[in-house]
């Protein structure tokens, strides 16, 4: 038999590992002498140290591997059950892993282009919202201005940034957070946006004429790291000009065009 140190040198285990295993019983010594403490193993625990080794490498934990190694509690837990769970578990990070890589390659191409090409994309859930919209036309701030004001004549405003929704079909909605549901009325109607657990996000700074550039390089980040699109995108106006009667949220206006802050947001598939 071998003393705790020699055991721990020739199966390259540490001791402090070694008493570990002992203390939570996964894996107790042969013998350990009653006068001086002295914990001693047998040649004959070595599979059961490899299989631990094995499993541990595997990325089980101390319960599932305790189970795998006693028959008695083997026979009433699904053994394979946990196998296949930390399969999915692997399968679940490989792919993790696979999208990390692909968001790499596809930013050093945008830093290969210049760093004013770069377009950061965070993916986050948003969630769901009430808002009064109204179709848009060819005068987006005209219909801005038309549905604030039918807002605020009912007290409905929320205090939150507006947005325009963009429909798959090049039509557009603006749409303003209400807090609570209020008469439809020339066009205004007011809906609930349903939450999205995965949106991609990105944030433009400065003069609106430059959004479709910058929506195209996200579209673009989205397509080289196998992004989906699911849903109409959004233009929400963190910081807008707007007209003093209209008695906005203070710390969402600017008169400022290059302080104008929009973030992009993309409805992604699962």
């Amino acid at each position: 038999m071998f003393r705790i140190g020699e055991f721990a040198r020739f199966t390259r285990v540490s001791v402090k590992m070694l008493r570990h295993y002992d203390e939570i019983g996964l894996l107790q010594p042969a013998y350990v002498d009653p006068h001086t403490g002295y914990r001693w193993y047998a040649t004959a625990q070595l599979p059961a140290l490899d299989r631990i080794l094995v499993l541990r490498e595997l990325g089980f934990g101390l319960a599932e591997i305790a189970a795998d190694l006693d028959p008695a509690v083997a026979a009433a837990v699904d053994v394979d059950g946990a196998h296949a769970r930390r399969e999915h578990e692997l399968q679940a990070e490989l792919a993790g892993t696979a999208a990390r890589l692909r968001a790499v390659r596809t930013r050093r191409q945008m830093l290969a282009g210049g760093v004013s090409r770069l377009t950061d994309v965070v993916v986050r859930p948003v969630a769901a919202e009430l808002v009064a919209t109204l179709a848009a036309g060819d005068d987006v701030p005209a219909a801005f201005y038309s549905l604030e004001e039918y807002v605020r004549s009912h007290s409905a405003r929320a205090v939150r940034p507006p947005m325009t929704l963009l429909g798959d079909d090049g039509t557009a909605s603006v749409a303003v957070p209400v807090i609570a549901r209020l008469p439809d009325s020339a066009g205004v109607s007011v809906i609930e946006l349903s939450a999205v657990p995965a949106m991609a996000c990105t944030v433009h700074r400065g003069r609106y004429e430059d959004l479709g550039g910058h929506l195209q390089r996200m579209l673009g980040w989205l397509e080289q790291t196998g992004r989906e699109p699911a849903g109409c995108v959004r233009e929400v106006y963190l910081r807008f000009d707007a007209e003093p009667e209209l008695r906005l949220p203070p710390v969402y206006l600017t008169d400022d065009a290059d302080e104008l802050v929009t973030e992009l947001q993309v409805p992604l598939s699962r």
